[in-house]
Order: structure tokens, then C-alpha cells, then sequence
């Protein structure tokens, strides 16, 4: 078939890979640049965990995942970094936590996860407040990714092995011929016809199809990148990737980035809601303060340290915080890849053959998960690393 791919983000890019090596002619645009700078994929680092709670999907999802960044850095680039990953807390582990649900989950796969106790934790990551933190868990299998780089390089693949790939071109409206769509028209009046349109758009899918506005949301998550003055207790094998109590604070972040001797720390929880290009698209003063309230409690030798760089990562939200990869049930020949909620990124090497599968209408026990649902409404997310709180609206979180 002729596939448009419309967006060449993570979801885009891993789509047009395995669309092409299944035979497909493949096309896909975006206003460019790739890696689009205000684009939730383009970052200096992306988490990489097995750690997903009691959910079983998407835990198998993720192991499959950490193979295919094993694979891909041994086959394209090695920009995948297996330090590990703390989750501590704030009080002891206890069945419906996420830490303790994912402990239980992954030891009975297989996986030898640590139990974290403050001793421990003062003894080997330094940089901690131990005592605020007196129970958690310690997985050596998983890490980081330079994201960016990830995809500018999964980008030029695609190019390599004949996708063609536009920077330039923007959605304006789809070709439809009655309930059939067959292709797009881009705003400045080409016509790019295709047998099947797979709209990859991330934060940017509400606004391009107000059909869908009820069923996602742009949330706005801020990002901090700050620079320690000893940054000997920020190294990744004194301290790995983490989460501080991550579903009551929101708050993950990464070691010191080898080269730009940053330590990245951003919030996994509600955010604000805003439009990609909207001027609100900054980190607020609120947002700063609480952020430094959070590193002297936790990080106190951080709590000081120059902010060097912020930005606003958006997530495209869904109301339960899975996945929207499907086909639209009215509109034939078009399929929807988006729907992150701000943990698409780590399931990178399985988001391709996900999104093929849906093209292609191939059986795939985990599409169920993913399936076209605009009446499931949700008062919160399924994905129990994430901060949430009860807003009193009606919108997705």
C-alpha cells in the first residue's frame, strides 16, 4: 500500500520504519525540523523502566522494549544507557502502590529487583535526602535513552531504507472521497494522495482534528535542567535514573548527562493545558518554586544549583492514559498513532510494529488495550507512575 505518515515523531518515525520493511511505500511529513524542536519526542534524555505496577501488559511490553534498545545500540547507535532505576518512597511499600506492585510483579517475572531500605540508599546514592525515603527498589535492567538523538537517527534509517521523509509540510485538511479518506492536502496546497493515512501528530492531534478534541488533551509537564557545583554525587553509578515518591510527587529525573554535565529533573503529573505553539508554553515561576522546595527536601546539595535550561514537554493525553493506536471506525483508510500521556517514548522499538499491525488490521492481542474508545471516560490514569490529582473538571488527566 501507499502510507502517508503524518507527524515523524517517535510514533511516526518507528511507524514508517516497520510499515516500509513489511513492503509498504511510505511517506511521511512534517513542518520539520525532525527532530521537531517543541516536539514531546525531542529531549536530552527519555526514561527506560520496567516498572509498570500490577499492570502485566504493559510490563511485557516494556521487557520486550528493553530488548529492542539492546538491539538498536548494537545495530544503529548506542544512545541507550542501562544505569538502572531507583523508585523510593516516601512511606513503606504496601499492595496498590506502584512501587510495591511493581516489585511484586517483576520479582515474579524473573527480574531481580532490589529492595531499597534509607541505609542502603545512604550508602550507595549519596546525593539523597536518606532519611526522607525509607523504603523503595533498585532495578539494575533499564535506564535512559538521549531521545533526540534516537530519533534523528531512526529518522535518517528511514530515509536510508527509502521512506520518504518531508520536513515542510503541514497538515491543513484529509482527502476524502464520502467516508473514505485518501490522503491529505497540506497548507500549502499539495495534495498527497495514499491508501491509508496513519496521523502521528502527538500534542498537536486535538488542534489538527477537532473531532478528536474530546478525547485528548495537550498537558504541558515541566522540564528543569540544572548544574550541580560538586557533580561527583549526581554520576550514573551513584545516581541512576529515579522516581522521588513519583505518583504523590510527580517528580523523575536522570544522572549527569556525560557531555552537557546537566542533571535533567521533570514532573510526571497533571500539568496545564496548552496549545503547542502558546506563548503559556514556559515554566512558571509556581513551577520553579516547588521545584525547589522538592530538591531541598530531597536533593539538598541541588537545592541551589543553577537552572541552566527549562521547557514545557506536552503531552498528548488520553482520558485512562493508554495508547490510541487504531484505525477510525467512520473514516476508512485512516488510522490514529498518538495518545502518549508521557510514557509512549520507552516502548519506542515496539510502537512501530503496534501501529503496522493497526494499519494493516493484523490480530494483536495488545490493539484491545490500545482500540478506538471516545466514550471511556475515566476520572483518572491507568498509568500508576503518574501524579494525579483530583481537578473537579471532566477533562482527561
Amino acid at each position: 500500500m501507499d502510507v502517508l505518515i503524518v507527524g515523524a515523531g517517535i510514533f511516526g518515525v518507528t511507524a514508517a520504519l516497520e510499515l516500509q520493511a513489511r513492503g509498504h511505500r511510505v511517506r511521511v511529513i512534517d513542518p520539520g525540523p525532525v527532530p521537531h524542536p517543541l516536539a514531546a519526542s525531542t529531549d536530552l534524555s527519555k526514561a527506560v523502566r520496567l516498572e509498570y505496577g500490577a499492570d502485566a501488559e504493559y510490563t511485557a511490553l516494556a521487557e520486550q522494549s528493553l530488548d529492542g534498545w539492546r538491539r538498536w545500540n548494537r545495530e544503529l547507535a548506542p544512545l541507550y544507557h542501562e544505569t538502572g532505576v531507583l523508585f523510593l518512597r516516601q512511606s513503606a511499600l504496601a499492595p496498590g502502590g506502584f512501587e510495591h506492585d511493581s516489585l511484586a510483579l517483576l520479582r515474579a517475572r524473573g527480574h531481580a529487583v532490589e529492595r531499597m531500605t534509607s541505609d542502603a540508599v545512604r550508602a550507595r546514592f549519596p546525593a539523597w535526602r536518606a532519611e526522607r525515603y525509607p523504603d523503595g527498589t533498585f532495578n539494575r535492567e533499564g535506564g535512559w535513552v538521549e531521545s533526540g538523538r534516537v530519533l534523528a537517527r531512526l529518522a535518517a534509517e528511514a530515509r536510508a531504507r527509502g521512506v520518504a521523509l518531508d520536513e515542510g509540510r503541514t497538515f491543513a485538511r484529509f482527502l476524502e472521497r464520502g467516508s473514505r479518506v485518501g490522503g491529505v492536502i497540506t497548507t500549502d496546497g499539495e495534495a498527497c494522495a495514499a491508501e491509508r493515512v496513519v496521523m502521528a501528530a502527538g500534542s498537536w492531534t486535538p488542534h489538527l482534528l477537532p473531532f478528536t478534541a474530546d478525547w485528548f488533551r495537550s498537558s504541558g509537564m515541566p522540564v528543569f535542567h540544572l548544574r550541580p557545583d560538586d557533580p561527583s554525587p549526581f554520576a550514573a553509578e551513584r545516581f541512576p535514573v529515579f522516581g522521588a515518591d513519583i505518583s504523590t510527587t510527580g517528580y523523575y529525573g536522570f544522572p549527569l548527562h556525560p557531555e552537557s554535565g546537566v542533571v535533567k529533573i521533570a514532573n510526571h503529573g497533571v500539568g496545564r493545558v496548552m496549545h503547542p505553539h502558546s506563548p503559556e508554553r514556559a515554566v512558571t515561576a509556581d513551577e520553579t518554586a516547588a521545584l525547589r522546595a522538592f530538591l531541598a527536601a530531597t536533593f539538598p546539595s541541588l537545592a541551589s544549583a543553577p537552572i541552566v535550561y527549562t521547557r514545557v514537554c506536552l503531552y498528548c493525553d488520553t482520558w485512562d492514559g493508554h495508547f490510541w493506536i487504531a484505525p477510525d471506525p467512520a473514516r476508512e483508510g485512516l488510522v490514529l498513532a498518538t495518545g502518549g500521556s508521557g510514557h509512549a517514548y520507552k516502548f519506542a522499538p515496539a510502537l512501530g510494529p503496534l501501529t503496522a499491525d493497526a494499519v494493516e488490521h493484523r490480530a494483536n492481542p495488545l490493539l484491545q488495550k490500545f482500540r478506538w474508545r471516545p466514550d471511556l471516560r475515566p476520572t483518572h490514569s491507568d498509568e500508576a507512575a503518574r501524579h494525579q490529582a483530583d481537578t473537579g473538571d471532566d477533562q482527561p488527566h
